[in-house]
C-alpha cells in the first residue's frame, strides 16, 4: 500500500467516525419521543416494559404520559405517538379529522367476570364467557350490571350468545358503574364484568372479597392500537421517532414479550399481541 492511499484510507476512516459521533450526538441530545397512553398498560407496568426494550434497542429516550387525555394531549402538540382502545372516545374523529395517521393494532387487555371466591355458580376457570353467564343465570346468583359503555354492549352480546337469557331477578341494574359496581358485588355476593386489571387494583386498595373466575375467552379480550401524530396537522411532532417505536412494538420478538408479561398480583396472563392484524395474509393474494 502506497502513502496516497494509506492517506486517503485514513481520512475515510476519519470522516466516518466524525459522522457516527454527531449521528450518536444528535441521538442523545434529542427531544424524548413523546408517548400517551391510556391508563391500564401504564399503571400494569407493561408500558416501563416495552420503552425500556425500545430505549436500549434503539438509543432513544422516551417520554410516557399514562391517563385518559390522550386525544387532547397530542391534539395540543404534547405527544407524538398515542396508544389507546379502538373503541375509545375520540380516537375515530382523531384519525379521521386528520390529527394521527392510520392506527396499527398493538396489544389486548381484557375483562373479566369476577365473584365470590366460594363461587356458588361454579363458573371458575371457564373459557366460555356465554356458557358462564348461562350457569350464573340457572344459579339463581346476582349478576350485577357494570352500566360502563363497553361493558354494558359486551354484557349484551354475552346475553345474546347465550340464548337470550330471562333478565328475571338474578340481573341487579342499579345504575353502577366502576367501583360501586365493584362494591356493589361484594356485598350481594354476586357476580360482575369488570376489566381485569382495574380490578386488581382496585383489590389491592380496598381488598375486596371476590376474585377473576373466567378470563380465558377471546371476546373478553379489547385490543388497543397506536396512531403516530400525523406531521401534516402537526410539523413539530417527532414523527421519525414515533414510527421507529411504533414499529418495534409490531416486531415479532416484542410481540411475544407481550404476550409473557405477567401483571404485579396475578399470575393469569392478561396481555395478548395484537401486531398480526396489521399484516395482510398472503394466502388471499
Amino acid at each position: 500500500m502506497n502513502w496516497r492511499s494509506g492517506y486517503r484510507r485514513f481520512w475515510a476512516l476519519a470522516f466516518l467516525l466524525t459522522l457516527f459521533g454527531a449521528s450518536a450526538a444528535a441521538q442523545e441530545g434529542a427531544r424524548p419521543i413523546r408517548v400517551a397512553v391510556v391508563n391500564t398498560p401504564q399503571f400494569s407496568g407493561l408500558m416501563a416494559m416495552l420503552l425500556g426494550e425500545f430505549e436500549r434497542a434503539s438509543g432513544r429516550a422516551t417520554e410516557l404520559h399514562g391517563g385518559s387525555d390522550v386525544f387532547e394531549l397530542a391534539i395540543s402538540g404534547q405527544a407524538d405517538i398515542v396508544i389507546a382502545h379502538l373503541g375509545k372516545e375520540g380516537f375515530r374523529s382523531f384519525v379521521l379529522d386528520g390529527h394521527g395517521r392510520w392506527p396499527q393494532t398493538v396489544f389486548s387487555n381484557q375483562a373479566a367476570i369476577i365473584g365470590p371466591p366460594d363461587d356458588p355458580a361454579g363458573i371458575r376457570g371457564m373459557t366460555d364467557a356465554a356458557a358462564a353467564l348461562r350457569r350464573i343465570a340457572a344459579s339463581g346468583s346476582p349478576f350485577i350490571v357494570n352500566r360502563l359503555a363497553g361493558v354494558s354492549y359486551l354484557t349484551e352480546i354475552l346475553m345474546e350468545t347465550a340464548g337470550r337469557l330471562d333478565k328475571g331477578p338474578w340481573i341487579v341494574d342499579e345504575g353502577v358503574a366502576k367501583g360501586r359496581a365493584l362494591r356493589l358485588a361484594e356485598a350481594r355476593k354476586g357476580y360482575v364484568i369488570f376489566g381485569a386489571l382495574p380490578f386488581l387494583r382496585v383489590k389491592s386498595r380496598q381488598g375486596l372479597a371476590l376474585e377473576i373466575l373466567v378470563a380465558g375467552d377471546p371476546i373478553l379480550q379489547r385490543v388497543m392500537a397506536s396512531s403516530v401524530v400525523d406531521p401534516k396537522r402537526h410539523p413539530e411532532a417527532d414523527v421519525e421517532g414515533a414510527t421507529a417505536l411504533q414499529a418495534f412494538l409490531l416486531e415479532p420478538r416484542i410481540q411475544a414479550a407481550i404476550a409473557a408479561y405477567r401483571s404485579p398480583g396475578s399470575p393469569l396472563q392478561l396481555w395478548w399481541p395484537a401486531g398480526r392484524h396489521n399484516q395482510a395474509s398472503s394466502a388471499f393474494d
